[in-house]
């Protein structure tokens, strides 16, 4: 049996005694790599055919950096490197209507091994941390084994990445996550006296591609960086270690956010965060913002109270979404207390389900507590777990970040992954048979709930019950898209929507995607029907007059004549021009 790990030493250790553990169980190893690749690649399939409305945004956005449209791919709400690999597979591989979604998940699982790799290097150099105390343990105290770690490594990891960012969910947050692991793996390797200056450079890139991919990586990289200073004893090297990661943070990250301040003209590195905290922690609404202070306020149309056009300048497949810093532009946050308070308790109970949910984390959470209630010292379990500052810092910086505007699962992965972690890590139990069952009881309940979890996750899919999800593409989107073209609705054509919410209410932005054509303009449906004849023609007319070629609607909610089912689906076009 290899030797259990114990409290960590920041001594310096040699390639022999890495040597010991690196190759132990390695079967189990190969084991837990079969498993994690096996649920994850299950679960791109079970979710293939899905779309979200932020994935929406990124195709379009891809589609634009690759045509060389660069004034339209720079987004000051969407960041810039995910979009960019989506776009680079579709102009590789030119999807049909049916394939397109499907592409886009392969992407999605081509991070997830990118992330699973960045995550594999993390475990990696935590267990080298963690096992070079062996010579210091007691007789009379142990932890968990290395065959545990790297067990319940390999499936915290797979409950954070298919359990909380799922494979469904078409953005960054899989780049952002594998991001975070290499950070906090360059920092151990910093805090273990491996600190070099390619080191300090190498973490600067690092998280300025975390920036990259997502906004919110700029203020995060600051504790990051600030942590690995503080991992140094002399002042000297902390300076040298924030100058040189700092410097090539900005190297990495300083061209796109200058880039961005000169199309905004005034000092910024995105506006996806205060666009969430006027919609998270404010009242403006997501798409058509109604406040006084909108420099681009969305033109309402006169036939219906809730008619709009926004035909230019914003191109893409649902221009509100496109390019949400634009429409919002001019309108400024204001802290309200209340609204703040309510936000954080929010984000508070978000947290409490994430680690406590029978979907999510409590199969994990359950057996950290258990392992500390039948310790014989709680306060050393914990006093234990927060030598780890170097990960647990970080991770609940994150959390608080995120908790000052909105906290949804996939935001803070990786975080709770590294917190996860952080918590075996502070298991001390009397070195007894005892203990050596309850640990590998407390493990294999991990791998249970995580394989349950994971498993029910993948047949909610199959079964098509997540489609029941108001914001989720279904396969029949597929089907509309293909009618429509048949229809004679060709690329690059505009169309209006009747809708009451144009991506939870009937897909209709999930459908003109896959069609590639572009919605300006949309009212609401049961406006539109309950309105006389005069009226509908007028609200058409305006339709037109905007550019749209014609109306796509689900389920008309009166006679009129013009319109044609599509397909098999309860979906109805009405063209407003001869096609």
């Amino acid at each position: 049996m290899a030797p259990s790990v114990t409290s960590v030493d920041t001594g310096p250790h040699t390639r022999k005694e890495t040597a010991k553990y690196e190759p132990a169980y390695r079967w189990l190893r190969w084991l837990c790599r079969s498993i994690t690749l096996a649920l994850g690649a299950a679960s791109t399939w079970a979710v293939r055919s899905t779309m979200y409305p932020d994935g929406v945004s990124y195709l379009d956005i891809g589609d634009a950096f690759w045509r060389g449209n660069w004034h339209a791919a720079v987004n000051a709400y969407w960041s810039p490197l995910y979009p960019l690999v989506l776009g680079l597979f579709l102009k590789l591989f030119r999807p049909t209507i049916r394939w397109e979604y499907p592409l886009v998940h392969l992407v999605n699982f081509v991070m997830f091994v990118v992330g699973f790799l960045c995550f594999e290097f993390f475990l990696t150099t935590f267990l080298e941390q963690q096992g070079r105390g062996h010579a210091r343990n007691s007789e009379t105290e142990m932890n968990l084994p290395d065959w545990a770690w790297l067990v319940v490594g390999y499936f915290v990891f797979v409950a954070s990445s298919l359990l909380l960012i799922t494979m469904s969910f078409v953005s960054g947050d899989m780049i952002v996550a594998a991001v975070i692991y290499l950070a906090s793996a360059l920092i151990s390797k910093l805090r273990r006296g491996d600190s070099t200056w390619r080191t300090w450079a190498v973490l600067g890139v690092v998280l300025g591609v975390g920036y990259l991919a997502k906004a919110v990586m700029f203020l995060m990289s600051v504790g990051f960086i600030a942590v690995a200073a503080a991992t140094q004893k002399t002042k000297a090297k902390k300076i040298r270690i924030a100058a040189i990661s700092g410097l090539f943070f900005l190297l990495a990250a300083g061209p796109f956010a200058f880039l961005l301040s000169v199309v905004k003209g005034r000092p910024t590195f995105g506006d996806s965060g205060k666009i969430n905290y006027l919609m998270n922690v404010g009242t403006t609404q997501f798409f058509i913002p109604h406040e006084p202070g909108s420099k681009h306020p969305v033109h309402q149309l006169s036939a219906l109270p809730h008619a709009y056009e926004y035909s230019s300048p914003i191109a893409g497949t649902y221009p509100l979404w496109y390019d949400p810093s634009y429409w919002h532009e001019g309108i400024r946050p204001h802290v309200d207390f209340k609204r703040q308070i309510r936000t954080a308790l929010l984000a508070g109970a978000e947290c409490a389900w994430i680690a406590f949910s029978p979907f999510v984390g409590l199969g994990i959470s359950v057996a950290i507590l258990f392992l500390y209630l039948v310790a014989p010292s709680i306060g050393r379990c914990f006093s234990t777990a927060s030598r780890q500052w170097e990960l647990w810092v970080p991770a609940l910086s994150g959390i608080a970040l995120y908790s000052l505007v909105v906290i949804e699962p996939r935001y803070v992965a990786a975080q709770f992954c590294l917190l996860w972690i952080v918590g075996f890590s502070g298991v001390r139990l009397p070195a007894s048979a005892i203990s050596r069952r309850m640990i590998t009881g407390a493990v294999l309940a991990v791998v249970l709930f995580v394989c349950l979890a994971t498993t029910w996750q993948i047949s909610q899919a199959v079964n098509g019950r997540m489609f029941a999800q108001k914001d989720i593409a279904t396969p029949e989107c597929v089907e509309v898209a293909e009618a429509l073209v048949a229809n004679g609705i060709r690329p690059e054509d505009k169309i209006a929507v009747l809708s009451n919410w144009l991506f939870p209410s009937r897909q209709g932005a999930y459908i003109a995607r896959l069609a590639h054509v572009g919605i300006i303009a949309e009212a609401r449906p049961d406006e539109y029907w309950a309105a006389d004849r005069e009226t509908r023609s007028e609200l058409r007319s305006e339709f037109s007059r905007a550019g749209a070629k014609a109306v796509l609607t689900y389920k008309p909610l009166g006679s009129e004549d013009g319109w044609t089912r599509l397909g098999g689906t309860n979906y109805y076009v009405q063209f407003l021009t001869s096609n």
